[in-house]
């Protein structure tokens, strides 16, 4: 019986010691393979940000071992990126890398104190740079005092702000800032606003998108303002 375990456990070191080997050995084929080393880098996604600035961060992964590349480093540092959301990495061998971005869709700026703080379409804030604006067109909303990063997605501005982008693209590119004054929320667009009221502006913003559209202009008016959902306007002075 002695002699049985012995052999067994002979047995077993003899196998342990090919496994180990061959894992070594095969390790050490991969890792000089110049076929597994990452040689072409793909980026989709890309509206915000520069396709070409971020194939510039990770060029450093050129040459390395696909099969020993760390994703998490990876999706740590473009995740880091204000602009981008979440990311998915694939690993396409053998020796392509594709960086497939999401990107946030922001609806709003809110700048208090020295903070500003961008908001998107899904309830998420993000702190940010103040050359944001620069980049991508963004409306402002106008705090006031009253509006925080802690309740700003409870605030009339951001959900005037929200129904707009979800509803109505073409008055979204326009608007410049969002405010409110007691019972009206007031859009500025260029040099015109059009002024809602708080308890019926999802009525009146699904109205105003009918009526604009008929219009076919934005511009000619130096205000537009409700009661209900009549429509009030007033065109520009002409001079």
């Amino acid at each position: 019986m002695k002699e049985n375990i012995n052999i067994i456990f002979y047995k077993l070191l003899l196998a342990g010691t090919v496994i180990i080997l061959f894992a070594g050995s095969i390790d050490k084929l991969l890792s000089d393979n110049s076929t597994f080393k990452i040689d072409r880098l793909i980026i989709s996604g890309c509206s915000l940000i520069k396709e070409e600035s971020i194939k510039n961060q990770f060029s450093f992964i050129k040459n390395k071992n696909i099969f020993t590349l760390n994703i998490d480093d990876i999706e740590s540092k473009i995740i880091s990126n204000e602009f981008i959301a979440s990311v998915n990495i694939v690993k396409v061998f053998p020796s392509t890398i594709i960086l497939d971005l999401i990107e946030i869709s922001p609806i709003g700026l809110l700048k208090v104190n020295n903070t500003n703080f961008l908001v998107d379409n899904n309830n998420n804030g993000f702190q940010c740079s103040s050359n944001i604006s620069n980049a991508i067109h963004i409306p402002e909303i106008e705090s006031n005092g009253n509006i925080t990063a802690e309740n700003i997605f409870s605030s009339n501005e951001y959900k005037v702000l929200d129904h707009i982008f979800s509803t109505n693209q073409k008055l979204f590119n326009m608007v410049d800032y969002v405010s409110t004054n007691n019972d009206q929320i007031v859009v500025n667009i260029a040099k015109s606003k059009i002024i809602f009221d708080s308890p019926h502006y999802v009525e009146q913003i699904d109205h105003i998108t009918k009526f604009l559209d008929y219009a076919n202009t934005y511009n000619k008016y130096k205000y537009i303002k409700f009661s209900h959902l009549d429509v009030i306007v007033k065109e520009k002075d002409v001079i």
